[in-house]
């Protein structure tokens, strides 16, 4: 199936968008002359390749980063900027990676197409969606981008609090499974948080090449708002250890109790054991064996010293 490109580009107050096959972008690049300019690629094949380089001079090492590399990033270049971002849509296990390429007068991005309509759809609510150039466009996707980390760290936030109200009603291996799980899916989360958090304190320095300066209070806005969701990740993995201390409390207590339980009995049951045993020794003349009220005696003796055990263990409240 070959590669397509969408082209988004300004028709007055407007946008206008335009499919085209990436070869047919490569063999008459007039389409490409006008700017602003936001092209989307859905991956990265030999043509997008020799788009990148040809028309908007992309670094090899750059399209290589948007290949194989799996952690976010953002690097500076002569004729753009380079964002690499990877975040989440809808959980942990849906990880997906976007690469944008960010220069004065266009922009390219690379990754999922359902991002893209959404940022577009985003952008033409806009006045004039190009009117401050492409930056535009990157504030709208990193928005996207932060509200979909923000989702996901709802959704193991409520998870936690489901996994928190079931420790004092279970405690079995399965719920160790769900707790373990969700332990490795904040520390996945924090880790990611972390990274896109690193890298727009970096890109802070780098926007003022392409962007406004009086719109870069935007970006430090976003960058606020993923300090905060990796102080609340933090928060959760703190939490969910907090959990699993919790849980290993309660299941050692339960097997204090059923120990404590066995020994009790065990304690009790020994006594009588010995003296039975005793009776049953083939040996004459034993106490009370040839009387015919033996049986009565000894019964009520081994009865005595289990009331006395008993009394005595719930005296120093083991019971």
């Amino acid at each position: 199936m070959e590669n397509v490109a969408w082209l988004v580009v300004p028709s007055g107050k407007t946008l206008t968008t335009v499919t085209s096959p990436i070869s047919a972008l490569i063999e008459n690049p007039t389409f490409l002359k006008k700017r602003p300019i936001w092209i989307h690629l859905r991956r990265i094949d030999e043509q997008a390749e020799e788009l990148l380089s040809k028309e908007f001079k992309v670094n090899e090492l750059s399209i290589e980063d948007c290949k194989t590399e799996e952690r976010s990033k953002i690097e500076n270049f002569d004729s753009y900027i380079f964002f690499l971002l990877v975040y989440y849509d809808g959980g942990i296990s849906r990880q997906k990676k976007l690469c944008i390429f960010w220069g004065k007068d266009f922009i390219v991005t690379i990754g999922s197409r359902r991002l893209f309509e959404e940022a577009k759809k985003e952008l033409s609510l806009e006045e004039e969606p190009f009117k401050e150039g492409t930056e535009k466009v990157l504030w709208i996707i990193s928005s996207i981008i932060t509200e979909k980390f923000k989702q996901v760290t709802d959704i193991l936030e409520e998870q936690a609090d489901d996994i928190e109200a079931k420790v004092f009603k279970e405690q079995n291996p399965e719920l160790l499974e769900d707790i373990s799980d969700l332990s490795y899916e904040i520390l996945t989360l924090r880790r990611a948080l972390k990274q896109i958090r690193d890298s727009f304190k970096l890109g802070m320095s780098y926007c003022g090449k392409f962007s406004s300066p009086e719109n870069v209070h935007y970006f430090r806005d976003l960058l606020d708002e993923i300090s905060i969701l990796y102080d609340r990740a933090e928060t959760l993995h703190e939490f969910i250890q907090n959990v699993l201390n919790v849980f290993s409390s309660l299941v050692s207590f339960k097997l204090n109790e059923i120990m404590k339980t066995l020994t009790i009995f065990v304690a009790v049951l020994e006594p009588l054991m010995f003296i039975s045993s005793f009776y049953g020794m083939n040996v004459e003349n034993l106490p009370l064996a040839q009387k015919s009220y033996g049986i009565v005696v000894i019964s009520l003796f081994m009865l005595l010293i289990s009331v006395s055990l008993i009394y005595y263990f719930k005296r120093k409240r083991w019971i």
